[in-house]
């Protein structure tokens, strides 16, 4: 009689590691260990410990999984350098609540570190961010630069992010990545997240352009560029081939709506917008914003504005309109209404979805209702130019001169330097 041998498949299960808010240093051993498919738990507390940078790595079957067990709060800022990774139902909270405009305007000239505190600043491709809420940070909520690809950004809570930098910026900033390969499918994924609040209260500046546009500009719901200075950081004439799919987005509140600047191939689907523009000083912020953008389709979008914004101001070459609704708010915006005729209660069945997220961590949605005093901040502003014995400051009707500036321990500041109106 002949034996038959049966062959089992080895089963090989996921290791999982935890991190307390008293252990978090544990993570750099443990992303040096990880196996694609492992995840790393983060237990109930509020960690207020910084975190060191994150390098978890999984593969193409797997990702390496970080999630949160219970209620967990993040206090400080994360850095990650991964690739096949997801990050899942962590709330990140930054420290808006302990700044004000007074402390941060007497910094613009010498801006502080706290000042640009972001939620997450990403370097990596495969990534997913699922389920998090991310708000409070003085700047971004989350940024992904560099070589960034195939990047995934589903039903995340990105609010109260970008009231207090002089970098300019919103609760989601994807610039300048790099793309891993030249495919034209749609790579980065932006669907189904809940943006509110996001606003920037504080005229910003880069000192190494030589001038400043005194306006306020930035603080929108989610930004996209590209091409500005890639090329110079290695990606061919700074083009990303892939698309963006942006669909089925919550947009609400926010300092400007959405920005498109530079960046090619997107796909705004679905998306509803509701009362932004509510800092900024350009009535094109209602909405909607696109500067030398290409090959753009915007299909089924609904914006409505207050605050006299326009709702869709979008420049470039072969863009598609198709089905979009506009309308103007004129009631209290604070009680919203998502069953109307515009969005076919669409944006209230995601509202809703969130409404768990939001209850866990004692969330309330609503506009802050900041007023900027725009020529009161010029004022501050042009009080507190740093000076030497020669600085010269020569006042003409679109702009201020500043010559010989005393730019000591200021990165980035030249000689001289114009505020242009």
């Amino acid at each position: 009689m002949k034996k038959i041998f049966f062959l089992l498949p080895l089963l090989v299960f996921a290791k999982e590691y935890t991190i307390t808010p008293q252990t978090v240093n544990k993570i750099k051993k443990i992303c040096n260990k990880i196996k694609p498919g492992d995840e790393i738990i983060l237990k109930s507390g509020i960690y207020t410990k910084k975190f060191p940078t994150i390098k978890c790595k999984g593969s193409k079957k797997t990702d390496v999984i970080i999630k949160a067990y219970g209620k967990v709060t993040i206090k400080k800022g994360w850095i990650v350098k991964g690739k096949y990774l997801t990050i899942k139902n962590l709330n990140f909270k930054g420290n808006n609540e302990s700044l004000n405009y007074k402390k941060v305007i007497k910094n613009w000239w010498h801006p502080k570190p706290y000042m640009r505190q972001m939620g997450m600043l990403i370097e990596g491709n495969h990534i997913t961010l699922k389920n998090n809420i991310i708000g409070n940070f003085p700047g971004a909520g989350v940024k992904f630069k560099g070589k960034s690809d195939y990047l995934t950004i589903d039903h995340n809570i990105i609010y109260n992010n970008a009231w207090w930098t002089t970098g300019g910026t919103g609760g989601l900033v994807i610039k300048n990545i790099h793309q891993t390969d030249n495919s034209k499918k749609a790579k980065i994924k932006i669907t189904n997240n809940l943006f509110f609040s996001n606003e920037s209260r504080i005229i910003s500046h880069v000192f190494k352009k030589g001038f400043a546009k005194i306006t306020i500009d930035e603080g929108e719901s989610f930004l996209i560029q590209q091409k500005d200075d890639a090329s110079k950081k290695g990606a061919k004439s700074g083009k990303y081939n892939g698309r963006y799919l942006v669909k089925n987005n919550l947009i609400l509140y926010n300092g400007k709506g959405s920005s498109l600047n530079k960046a090619d191939n997107i796909d705004m689907i679905a998306n509803d917008f509701y009362c932004n523009g509510t800092t900024a000083t350009s009535k094109k912020a209602g909405g909607i914003r696109g500067n030398n953008t290409n090959n753009d389709n915007f299909i089924d979008n609904v914006i409505q504005t207050c605050h006299d914004k326009i709702a869709i101001s979008v420049k470039g070459k072969n863009n598609h309109f198709i089905n979009n609704k506009t309308g103007k708010i004129y009631k209290d915006p604070e009680h919203f209404d998502f069953y109307n005729i515009y969005f076919k209660n669409r944006a209230n069945k995601l509202f809703e979805s969130f409404k768990p997220m939001l209850n866990k961590y004692s969330i309330r949605v609503k506009p802050t209702n900041y007023k900027v005093n725009l020529q009161q901040e010029i004022k501050n502003i042009i009080s507190l130019i740093p000076k030497k014995p020669d600085t010269k400051i020569i006042k003409l009707k679109d702009k201020i001169i500043i010559k010989n500036i005393d730019n000591s321990n200021i990165k980035g500041l030249g000689k001289n330097f114009i505020l242009k109106f």
